[in-house]
């Protein structure tokens, strides 16, 4: 927890005006009930002159006017210092979250993740609000009132001192005894309810296809009395600390009104002060009256902060980092990639995905990477781009090792078309200038027609102005890979990698679509990835995986002659569309 309070340091300026602020609000309080109680006690009494009463007249005003001044002052720093530590936890877990994406992240549940990042950040936040700033505040007002009410009689001093003692300490260490365990537990049922539903949203289709919706609302259901049952216990002790700190308070008020009384009769205390004590201690209460609430919440950053830290503290794969892009590309041409004894699991006990593998694809060549499902070719594609660390062999680019290479640079380097790009909830303009934010209107354009793009804009209703929808739901799976295929356009690296990038697009799209892209890229160098194999005689070759390892490669035409996987694959193919063909009806399939 310290380490998350050290990001306060550069604010601690505002931190100790912002507790000096609670403090003087507190303060303005008492003095405003004691002088308010001295007021009404000496009008009383009859003076005969308004003038003896011109000076409480005067202090009602000024403690009445500073306190909200002071409150409002108060809530404005600290909630300031609150929005600044957020800004502070948030790029530090973004930044740590960073290099180990996904490679070191896959063994967590999206829900899971998305809790942390942002639920356990949220409470994080309040690090200060809610765990520091109240005990700081309590520990001056004490001081404060303690000194404040010894001038009017020792034994009242010591009485408040005490009450403010057991309301301060002793109702706040039981109640967060008492919620110790649950607040951690409630952090972690939170999480596991954000799973379930992320599962659940993610998931519905293949859920009511499958028929398992009863099964997953139960889970939910299970999920949600979890969370319930350890939020209401937590309520519960909140509630009965409130009774205690409320009981302490009133008691505090009749023992002090009974100390006062026997000191006014023992003439060592004025009859017109004994009000004045009785409210400064009901007012002295108010700094104290917030610590059960903060020492409760204690469980709740603990568990908050171990969560964040299992993240944070994992190790990213080694890298050197030592080589620039620029130092890659020789003389402006396109990199080599080359494959050499390569192996990769997705976790550490996971099965191998690639057993190593070996191949290399000349600088500037274009090359279709192939094979059954599971043989490992999207894997290839998160290898090349940096985001899956391999466990055994190189990776080179230009003969320098992928590790080598400057982490910030690979952007420069690799572009990627993922099987399920992703697309934000904002304009179709706004979606291509992640890409290249500085592009021009013309490079747009020429981006969007040779993504086969142009008439989707003409048709849309603000052309590219027009909101794409929430993971581009406005659009159909190839629009999506289009914009995709635009962005890595836009993007203009050596190395293009294809992931299933013509996927839903029919055959005529598709063809035009790999003529515009080899046209593009006729000095780059390409890995189209794919399961279909028409088209694949546009390619200067193609590599076919099987199980984790290369069993061919050479031209599409070679290939067909050798009676392997790839003929085997071809005729399985054709065969899917023949059978297609014929079990649809004759005026489909003529169309």
């Amino acid at each position: 927890m310290r380490r998350y309070l050290s990001m306060l340091k550069p604010y601690k300026w505002w931190v100790v005006l912002a507790l000096l602020m609670g403090t003087f609000t507190v303060g303005a309080n008492m003095g405003l009930m004691s002088t308010s109680a001295y007021l009404i006690a000496k009008a009383a009494q009859h003076p005969y002159t308004i003038l003896l009463l011109w000076v409480p007249i005067v202090g009602v005003r000024f403690f009445g006017t500073s306190r909200g001044v002071f409150r409002y002052l108060e809530r404005y720093i600290s909630h300031d210092v609150t929005f600044q530590l957020l800004k502070e936890l948030r790029v530090f877990v973004y930044r740590h979250l960073e290099p180990l994406i996904p490679g070191k992240l896959g063994s967590y549940h999206s829900g899971d993740l998305l809790s942390r990042v942002v639920g356990d950040i949220d409470v994080l936040q309040n690090l200060y609000l809610g765990l520091f700033s109240p005990p700081i505040i309590a520990i001056l007002t004490f001081v404060m009132a303690v000194a404040f009410m010894n001038v009017f009689g020792y034994p009242l001093a010591m009485a408040l001192a005490v009450f403010l003692l057991v309301s301060g300490f002793v109702v706040p260490f039981l109640t967060q005894w008492m919620a110790n365990r649950t607040s951690g537990a409630m952090v972690r049922a939170r999480a596991a309810l954000s799973t379930e539903l992320v599962e659940i949203i993610n998931g519905n289709t293949d859920i009511l296809a499958l028929g398992q919706e009863a099964n997953h609302l139960n889970r939910l259901q299970a999920s949600i009395q979890q969370w319930t049952k350890r939020r209401m216990f937590l309520h519960w002790i909140s509630g009965l600390g409130a009774a205690l700190m409320q009981g302490l308070n009133n008691g505090a008020m009749w023992v002090i009104l009974v100390i006062g009384i026997a000191l006014v009769s023992t003439h060592h205390l004025a009859p017109v002060l004994l009000p004045v004590v009785v409210l400064l201690s009901l007012a002295s209460f108010e700094a104290v009256n917030a610590l059960p609430a903060a020492f409760q919440f204690r469980g709740q950053v603990a568990e908050a902060a171990l969560r964040i830290n299992e993240l944070v503290d994992k190790r990213p794969p080694a890298r050197s980092g030592a080589v620039r892009a620029e130092d890659i590309l020789q003389q402006g041409n396109p990199p080599t990639v080359v494959f050499d004894d390569v192996h990769f699991a997705y976790g550490q006990h996971g099965p191998e995905i690639l057993r190593g593998m070996h191949f290399t694809i000349a600088a500037g060549t274009h090359v279709a990477i192939v094979g059954p499902s599971g043989a490992g070719k999207t894997t290839v594609a998160g290898i090349v781009s940096g985001l899956w660390p391999y466990q055994h062999g190189q990776v080179l680019f230009n003969g320098v090792a992928l590790d080598d290479v400057y982490p910030q640079d690979l952007a420069h380097l690799v572009s990627v078309v993922e099987q399920e790009p992703h697309l934000f909830n904002t304009t179709l303009r706004q979606n291509l200038l992640l890409a290249d934010p500085d592009a021009t209107e013309a490079q747009l354009m020429a981006a969007v027609q040779m993504a086969q793009l142009s008439e989707l804009v003409s048709t849309l209703p603000k052309g590219l102005e027009t909101v794409v929808g929430d993971q581009g739901a406005q659009l159909s799976g190839g629009e999506r890979k289009r914009i995709a295929i635009a962005r890595v356009i836009l993007q203009n690296t050596p190395i293009v990698v294809m992931d299933e990038a013509t996927e839903g697009l029919d055959a005529l799209t598709e063809r035009e679509i790999i003529h515009a892209l080899r046209k593009w890229a006729a000095h780059k160098t390409m890995i189209w990835i794919t399961h279909r194999l028409s088209n694949l005689d546009a390619f200067d070759g193609v590599i076919v995986l099987s199980h984790g390892e290369v069993v061919e490669s050479g031209p599409a035409k070679d290939l067909v002659r050798q009676n392997g996987l790839f003929t085997r694959m071809l005729i399985a193919e054709e065969q899917s569309v023949t059978w297609t063909a014929a079990k649809t009806p004759h005026h489909v399939a003529s169309v």
